[in-house]
């Protein structure tokens, strides 16, 4: 470990599995402090006992006044990782307006607010 990350402070969302997770995890042993976020309570106490670099707050990323709340208890980061997202099954074609409608809040409008 290069430990590059000592002394940052990076916000992430989705942190609870997949990607986020294995970021959160890969940016803590870098020496990052990690504020992982996720909609899934349950997901992210797992990946906080994991390491104590890990601090984890739960967030629903769809709504904004919730982003305000965490984003204005974490205070300043060094660096924020959107990893939030959504892929339907099929191609665009396939989509419904409903499953067009999420994708679409969830990929780009919540990033949006999160930055």
């Amino acid at each position: 470990m290069a430990e590059r990350l000592i002394g940052k402070r990076v916000l992430l969302t989705a942190a609870g599995q997949g990607i986020g997770r294995a970021t959160a995890l890969a940016l803590a042993a870098e020496g990052a402090n990690v504020i992982a976020t996720d909609i899934n309570g349950e997901a992210l106490e797992v990946l906080a006992r994991e390491t104590s670099s890990i601090e984890v707050s739960r967030l629903d990323v769809l709504d904004p006044n919730e982003i305000s709340e965490v984003v204005g208890a974490v205070g300043a980061v060094d660096c924020l990782f959107n990893c939030t997202g959504f892929v339907h099954h099929g191609s665009i074609l396939e989509s419904t307006d409903e499953e067009w409608e999420f994708a679409f809040n969830l990929n780009a409008r919540a990033q949006y607010h999160m930055m």
